[in-house]
């Protein structure tokens, strides 16, 4: 039998091997696959955002470049902006428009809206209502409006407003005014033209006089080169002149980190459906005080193309090898998992009979509530954990009134039916883990409770929950109902007498409870460790 045995351990063995060799095999040519793949997607995701971080900083440059025609006392006329930001433009296809936004303060408004109006009749600063309408902007001690633009063609609808209007672009423009360098706002939608686009402002602060201090350029700040830029436009100009990828691109701006906003989303040109199963992200460089970051899929032809089927291949070997072994060797340990199985089931039964066992010492089988032997073992843990935490101890002694007399009127199953549904209402009084709940012997209960303030509260619970009951009882003198009696007990434990100390006193309380009528509790509390200063 021993020499079968082995036999056939030596063969499952050899199964196993070379089962775990294959697919071994499979996972090492599996993974290396997936590790070039993520390296290769890596790779094209970090050129992608190479190329667009370089579209945005040229872009961006265009800004420096017309910022120049404002180095003088005085600001450039319209012609002349409108002229350089025209060739500008024309270097930069991905700009919507280039603007100058002076810092007017409200005691200019008339003056500067009359001036405007000579070449624009119906100008006025504005700002947009909530419902997307362009009004007469409010009253404020200062406001940014459009100024010059180009092109005007398609932006006309932009003079005159008030960008300070906007909470979004007026932290913009403050940013770039405190801090004197460029900033580029959240994504927005763009005033000009009649569509809605996604897009976002980029500006570049205009001093006249020093800038050294913070109240310096507070006050020496002219107004900002503003330049409106497509996102749409951007992305595209970037990225997708190249071949075609089979990636799916979101740019996310998460300079907020709490509140990311997609700026825009590219899905793959190849038609195919991005895998949720990688993506990447990928963190531009700061852009004007903005932090973007790429999420990018491949689609499920990007990971196909790279991709063989050597690890499916080994795979399958390795498993149409398992099979054929597999049906041959059950032939051969049948007979060896039956008496496993014969094992498994003995022992699952001698453990539920030891876990039955064990209940049973602890466990009342009537009642279902702790018996007298594991109180005994409570009680002498919880009175040593008391002296050593200096804590008080209590016991709630309970007998079922007329006990007896119930049992001769009712009978023996009526009494049992009593007891057990007395044990449940017990139970639900008492919610702490560190409690007790057991039945003493016979009709009598005990409560164990360690560290209380509430011992009154529970004890009256319980002579509560019981009357609830309502089980009739004839021969009470107490109640028409059953009801029970209490002893409370209340120790401080001390190594100077045993834990029955508590028991005895309990019990004094409960047979004081039965000479004053029954159906109350009475209190025995000893309020140290000396044993002089008793009360009853």
């Amino acid at each position: 039998m021993n020499t079968k045995r082995n036999a056939q351990l030596m063969q499952l063995l050899v199964i196993l091997t070379g089962l775990g060799l294959s697919v071994f095999a499979s996972w090492v040519t599996y993974t290396e696959e997936q590790k070039a793949l993520l390296i290769e997607f890596q790779f094209d995701v970090d050129e992608r955002a190479a190329l667009l971080y370089r579209e945005v900083t040229l872009n961006f440059e265009a800004l420096n470049a017309l910022a120049i025609l404002f180095g003088g006392e005085k600001p450039p006329s319209s012609q002349r902006f409108n002229s350089e930001a025209a060739k500008i433009m024309q270097r930069h296809n991905d700009i919507q428009a280039l603007e100058w936004i002076p810092k007017v303060k409200h005691s200019q408004r008339a003056s500067f809206e009359a001036n405007q109006q000579k070449l624009f009749p119906d100008f006025k600063i504005t700002e947009r209502k909530q419902q997307g309408e362009m009004v007469t902007a409010q009253s404020r001690a200062q406001y940014f409006p459009v100024y010059f633009v180009e092109p005007l063609l398609g932006n006309r609808a932009a003079l005159g407003f008030d960008l300070a209007s906007n909470p979004t672009r007026l932290r913009a423009l403050e940013q770039a005014r405190d801090t004197s360098k460029a900033q580029a706002t959240a994504g927005i939608t763009l005033v000009q033209g009649s569509e809605k686009q996604q897009g976002f402002l980029a500006f570049i602060p205009i001093y006249q006089g020093s800038t050294d201090t913070l109240e310096q350029r507070k006050n020496n700040l002219q107004g900002f080169i503003l330049g409106v830029y497509r996102i749409k436009d951007i992305f595209i100009s970037s990225m997708l002149a190249g071949p075609r990828k089979g990636i799916s691109l979101t740019l996310i701006d998460e300079t907020l980190s709490q509140q990311p906003q997609t700026l825009y989303q590219h899905i793959s040109r190849t038609g195919y459906s991005a895998s949720n199963n990688l993506t990447y992200r990928k963190q531009l460089p700061s852009i004007l005080g903005r932090q973007w970051t790429i999420v990018a899929a491949p689609t499920a032809q990007y990971i196909a193309l790279r991709q063989d089927q050597s690890s499916i291949l080994i795979f399958g070997a390795g498993v149409i090898f398992t099979f054929f072994l597999s049906l041959y060797l059950n032939s051969l340990t049948r007979r060896s998992l039956i008496i496993e199985q014969t094992v498994q089931q003995q022992t699952k039964e001698l453990y539920l009979a030891n876990k039955k066992l064990k209940k049973l010492t602890r466990i009342d089988e009537l009642t279902d509530v702790a018996n007298r032997r594991f109180m005994n073992e409570f009680l002498d843990r919880e009175w040593l954990r008391a002296i050593r935490q200096k804590t008080s101890l209590s016991m709630l002694f309970i007998d079922v009134d007329f006990f007896k007399l119930y049992n001769d009127d009712y009978g023996h199953q009526a009494g049992d039916r009593c007891l057990t549904s007395i044990a449940a209402q017990l139970k639900k009084v008492v919610n702490r883990p560190g409690d007790l709940v057991a039945r003493y012997g016979g009709e009598e209960f005990v409560i164990i409770l360690s560290d209380t303030q509430e011992l009154d509260k529970i004890a009256r619970r319980c002579l509560t929950q019981v009357e609830q009951l309502k089980i009739e009882h004839r021969l009470s003198s107490a109640s028409e109902y059953v009801t029970i009696s209490i002893g409370a007990a209340t120790i401080y434990p001390s190594t100077s007498y045993p834990p029955r100390r508590i028991i005895s006193s309990a019990d004094k309380a409960l047979y004081l409870a039965k000479d004053n009528g029954r159906n109350r509790v009475e209190y025995f509390s000893v309020e140290d460790c000396d044993p002089a200063n008793l009360v009853t």
